[in-house]
């Protein structure tokens, strides 16, 4: 056994093999044309999928084609992203992290609050300067904490609107701009002619609103929040609490309750629900993100071409006083501290992102590069959905870049669940939640407090 686990190891080593915690060695997708290298320094990598070897294997190719002689090995672990949070803090704790790991952005605030990441500054001040002015706005937020870009974004995925565009140009609607005009739309498919027409399921309208969907579920409704001229967090100071936010919340249970264009259970469902029910033709709209794209034509089994001939996005609709809005995220690469190739692995990373490594991966994830010059230079022929993507950019935001943002997180979500499950009023769900969110924070309440009631007084009671 043990010549058989050298073996092993020599091709994990060597990039051969892939690693996967719990569930086995496989062997590794190599891209087109890729030579194998014979290697001397090792660069260790956590990634989500063996398709996400691929930036890095080219990045490492090309690094020994412009410096002859000098030679590199990748060995990949690959752990899912809800395991990815766990994984990493375990083997940091036991002195096994690797050089690089992929980090969702909204964690990468508490990673560098608790020591795990190098600032890239401090790597490579001139390399990290120049990345950190052309990353797009929203994502060189989202990757900042205490002013310094601690991980490298990989791809600027868009919360958004995904709808039948083929159904609403054959009952003569435009896209819905607002939320009136979206509510008109659910309400004619709702409609038992335009119904039966379509084959659609009992409810035209999918989303997540809790906790079974976990970060999904914030993902698809605080745009909502935006969208009304709602927020969170501005500056130092709490503003949830706001008239704008209560009438966000308050259309969300109405679309629920009131209207009946989503079923109840959008508070039990998980994450790629929506997108699924798009893709089985049971509801005309769906909350999700840009990086769906490839799940909905696989699991409808459209071509590229026939996925947009039927398909449409678009930012949440705006709310009264408010404008369209998304959440521009995705996820990052982090270089761990205890790395023994910091200024290599920088170096790799910086080249995943030049055209000729990221744009291949990129197109098959119908994701937008996380460059300003990237994106500029987009061609709409070899990049077509991310072409399409573009759209969103004006409208994506980041969520903030907090050491305690998952708290926060699941906050938002119970607001939107209690009020949705009718065991809470959208006033209340909305203060408790603010006077919540700034325990946790420990920044202040803009203004006087409507009410000066402890959040455990509202008692979680359905309303008749």
């Amino acid at each position: 056994r043990t010549p058989v686990r050298r073996a092993l190891g020599r091709l994990a080593a060597d990039g051969l093999l892939v690693r996967r915690p719990g569930r086995g060695t496989h062997v590794a997708v190599r891209p087109p044309g890729h030579r194998p290298p014979a290697s001397v320094e090792v660069v260790t990598a956590t990634v989500l999928t063996e398709d996400w070897c691929w930036p890095l294997q080219r990045a490492a190719a090309q690094l020994m084609d412009d410096q002859p002689g000098r030679q590199i090995k990748l060995q990949f672990n690959v752990a899912e992203l809800p395991l990815l949070h766990h994984h990493l803090a375990r083997a940091v704790a036991h002195g096994q992290a690797p050089d690089v790991s992929i980090i969702d952005s909204v964690r990468v605030a508490e990673f560098a609050r608790r020591g795990y990441l190098w600032p890239l500054d401090q790597i490579d001040p001139s390399a990290a300067a120049m990345l950190t002015a052309d990353l797009l706005p929203p994502l060189r937020a989202a990757n900042t904490y205490h002013g310094e870009l601690f991980a490298l974004p990989v791809e600027a995925d868009h919360s958004l609107l995904w709808y039948r565009l083929d159904w609403l140009e054959a009952e003569g609607l435009a896209p819905p701009r607002t939320w009136d005009e979206w509510l008109d739309c659910l309400l004619r498919f709702r409609s038992p002619v335009v119904h039966r027409r379509h084959g659609l399921g009992p409810y035209p309208l999918a989303f997540c609103a809790g906790a079974a969907a976990g970060e999904t579920a914030t993902y698809q409704l605080l745009p909502l929040l935006w969208s009304a001229g709602a927020d969170v967090i501005t500056g130092q100071e709490i503003v949830l609490h706001s008239e704008a936010a209560i009438a966000a919340v308050g259309f969300a249970a109405d679309l629920v309750q009131t209207h009946r264009v989503a079923a109840p259970d959008v508070l039990t469902a998980h994450g790629n629900a929506p997108a699924l029910a798009l893709a089985a033709g049971t509801v005309a709209f769906a909350l999700g993100g840009s990086y769906e794209s490839s799940l909905i034509r696989a699991a409808a089994g459209w071509s590229e071409r026939e996925f947009r001939d039927r398909i449409g996005m678009l930012p949440m609709p705006a709310g009264p006083h408010g404008q369209p809005a998304s959440i521009m995220g995705g996820v990052s690469y982090g270089i761990l501290r205890q790395s023994r190739q910091p200024a290599l692995a920088f170096d790799l990373l910086t080249r995943t992102l030049r055209p000729e490594n990221w744009g291949s991966f990129g197109a098959e994830r119908g994701v937008n590069p996380p460059t300003i010059s990237a994106n500029a230079e987009l061609d709409p022929a070899a990049n077509p959905l991310a072409h399409d993507a573009m759209t969103l950019l004006p409208y994506g935001r980041e969520r903030w870049p907090l050491a305690d943002y998952p708290r926060v997180s699941a906050q938002i979500v119970q607001m939107f669940e209690t009020a949705l499950a009718g065991l809470i009023t959208p006033v209340a769900a909305v203060e408790r939640a603010a006077a919540v969110i700034s325990g946790i924070t420990g920044l202040p309440e803009q203004g006087a407090r409507w009410s000066t009631r402890h959040p455990a007084q509202y008692p979680l009671v359905r309303i008749s």
